[in-house]
């Protein structure tokens, strides 16, 4: 569904109290719209995105691949992604989490300091309403094909799900009703049976 439209914007943010930040995050190269999530969340993208699948090493080295659904999109100039694992188990979770970020960075080309972050990236406030565990974190790396990239990378879990909601490139973090509108929507709703 596109949302650059008042009345779906209300109707999927959930009311007037968010209609001002989603409209002034609407323009020409931003066009909101739900993503299909498997996982009991929702989210937006501003683009519509392409799909891919693969199994990573999300649970570490020594442990069976999870299948990670990838939706991603481009645009005003920074690459939109949020990629979805379902987990084996809920505890698993916080790992899961700590290897696909350390995996985000050596993609970037950054390496953490040990425990602590990398040089140069921050933590940053998460949004993710209903989440049982997020970590959010902001830094600059090199993109695939050598630039310098801002990379903000968000992770929240709820149910055995795991999100990451990923905004690449730009010189500066994101405005914000821009982040309001993409990690402002992210709300997790208790899995069914």
């Amino acid at each position: 569904m596109r949302l650059c439209d008042e009345s779906k914007i209300r109707a999927a943010r959930g009311g007037a109290a968010l209609l001002g930040t989603v409209l002034v995050a609407c323009s020409a190269a931003l066009d909101w719209r739900t993503a299909p999530l498997s996982a009991p969340v929702q989210a937006l993208l501003p683009c519509k995105p392409e799909q891919g699948e693969r199994a990573v090493p999300l649970l570490g080295p020594d442990q069976p691949a999870v299948p990670l659904r990838v939706l991603s999109c481009t645009a005003d100039g920074r690459t939109w992604v949020l990629a979805e694992a379902r987990l084996p188990h809920e505890a698993a979770a916080p790992q899961a989490m700590t290897h696909w970020l350390r995996a985000s960075w050596a993609t970037l080309g950054v390496a953490p300091e040990g425990d602590a972050l990398p040089p140069g990236w921050l933590e940053q406030p998460c949004q993710a309403r209903g989440a049982a565990q997020q970590r959010c974190v902001r830094g600059h790396g090199q993109a695939p094909d050598g630039r310098a990239v801002l990379a903000q990378l968000h992770y929240s879990a709820r149910g055995g799900w795991l999100l990451q909601a990923a905004v690449y490139g730009g010189a500066q973090p994101l405005p914000q009703a821009q982040a309001e509108a993409f990690w402002g929507a992210v709300a997790w709703r208790a899995a069914g049976p």
